[in-house]
């Protein structure tokens, strides 16, 4: 297995491109990076609790050490005006990260990623899902809980995905609503491996076949095997327009403070999801196995029963969709507008920018 290297990728606002030619060109910039893959890597995306204390905290230090007393009164509307958004709000901040087991350059990996991607990509180490040790509890179903005192830590559990229909995917459905439930989570998108394509082309008729055997076996009507014998012609066609093959497999860890809050947010993320791709809820030592898709540890680490589905580049460009959500960012700078539906403050330091241009100039 080749070394890994961890990857944080700031998330940009997706309006921007909400456009027919925009999304498309979005699609395309994505694919076409994931068609260069020739290595597992794996996509996260953790949502977190934020508020804007930091913003509040150094507004109130600026006003207390400013001489002006206009400006230090303006200031404190300032403050005042942030701290009425914090109270009419649940933010949550966006982090998105990327593996890639490979013996490439990782400068060379984090360059590519920021020209496909069109924002800042850099090597990091990923943020630990959760602090402390928890323990599996199986009362009433199975989730993860903190030992010791909790000190605020909540209880967790993970979803895996087992079918998909991607097809009917886009950059709006269905992974951005999940987003938009406003609850911690965190979605990993596993790619364990990418076929060169003649092995690509085989595994694909190999599926055909397999389902054509069925099918003629079959005396009823059976909708769904016809609808996978479609699917793979036409991801033939995809293939030999220059699409990739891609093992996929999806998973989605959950917190909440309390078990009926947590089996309430399970069913609803199913409920949210289940027109797109299946989910089961991991139980006993796979529970505890499943937190690995959410950390740098290769699949075969991992070691869960393999219920990845082949999915091809164009497909997959769209489970990347999280990138586009970037709910609450940095809250450097001033306040320029809104995101995320007029949801999220968008701050912006232009000084910062600057400062930029000239050291690269």
């Amino acid at each position: 297995m080749s070394n890994v290297h961890t990857f944080l990728i700031e998330p940009f606002d997706i309006m921007l491109h909400a456009t027919e030619d925009g999304v498309q060109s979005l699609q395309a910039r994505f694919a076409t990076w994931l068609r260069t893959l020739n290595s597992p890597a794996r996509f996260v995306c953790w949502q977190m609790p934020a508020t804007l204390d930091e913003k509040i905290n150094h507004l109130t230090r600026t006003a207390r050490e400013t001489k002006d007393s206009q400006r230090a009164q303006l200031l404190m509307e300032h403050r005042r005006h942030y701290e009425q958004l914090d109270d009419s709000a649940e933010y949550q901040r966006a982090l998105c990260g990327m593996a890639v087991w490979s013996e490439q350059n990782p400068r060379a990996l984090a360059g590519g990623m920021s020209s496909s991607f069109d924002t800042s990509v850099v090597e990091g180490i990923w943020p630990a899902l959760f602090d402390g040790k928890y323990e599996i509890r199986d009362a009433p179903f199975w989730y993860l809980a903190p030992v010791g005192r909790p000190g605020g830590r909540p209880l967790w559990t993970v979803l895996n995905s087992f079918e998909f229909a991607p097809s009917t995917w886009n950059f709006f459905r269905p992974l951005p609503p999940l987003l938009r439930l406003n609850f911690p989570l965190a979605l990993s998108v596993d790619i364990p491996k990418t076929y060169e394509r003649n092995s690509a082309i085989d595994a694909l008729e190999g599926i055909i076949q397999a389902y054509e055997v069925h099918l003629s076996g079959f005396s009823g009507e059976d909708s769904r095997s016809v609808q996978r014998v479609a699917d793979c012609r036409q991801a033939l066609q995809e293939i030999n327009a220059g699409d990739a093959l891609h093992m996929v497999q999806l998973s989605i860890a959950i917190a909440a403070d309390d078990l009926e809050t947590l089996r309430e947010r399970v069913q609803a993320v199913i409920h949210e999801t289940n027109a797109w791709f299946s989910l089961r809820h991991e139980v006993g030592e796979l529970l505890a196995r499943s937190l690995g898709y959410f950390a740098a540890k290769s699949t075969k680490q991992i070691a869960l029963p393999d219920t990845s589905w082949p999915v091809v580049s164009r497909e997959l460009a769209l489970m990347l969709s999280p990138l586009g959500y970037r709910k609450l960012s940095g809250t450097d700078g001033v306040l320029r507008g809104e995101a995320v539906g007029a949801s999220y403050p968008v701050f912006h330091n232009s000084w910062r920018d600057k400062g930029q241009l000239m050291k690269s100039g």
